[in-house]
């Protein structure tokens, strides 16, 4: 079974995708961008279907990191940072964090 990848923050979706999926893993992606906290269910839906979540600190403002924090904890998530804005880097950081085993 593919494992799933949750990345919040930036607007590379299709870059994302196109390294995730050669590196054997779903990616869900969300820009990041929070209407006052509006999105709180988005991110939890995204959340929920994941194995690993991906905060990109650059791009992803701090109420929407807030949010992502607190519904990863709640749900038991492993939450990773990302500090760069690289598409490949923050895959390869949940590859990683997996054992470097993206696909069971």
């Amino acid at each position: 079974m593919k494992k799933t990848v949750a990345i919040f923050g930036g607007s590379q979706v299709g870059t994302y995708k196109k390294i995730g999926n050669k590196t054997g893993l779903d990616v869900l992606f969300h820009s990041g961008k929070s209407r006052n906290g509006g999105n709180k269910k988005e991110f939890k839906t995204l959340i929920m279907k994941a194995d690993c979540v991906v905060i990109m600190l650059g791009a992803c403002g701090h109420v929407s990191m807030d949010i992502v924090k607190e519904l990863c904890k709640k749900q038991g998530k492993p939450l990773l940072f990302h500090k760069g804005f690289g598409a490949s880097g923050a895959i390869q950081m949940c590859v990683e964090h997996m054992g470097g085993k993206a696909v069971a």
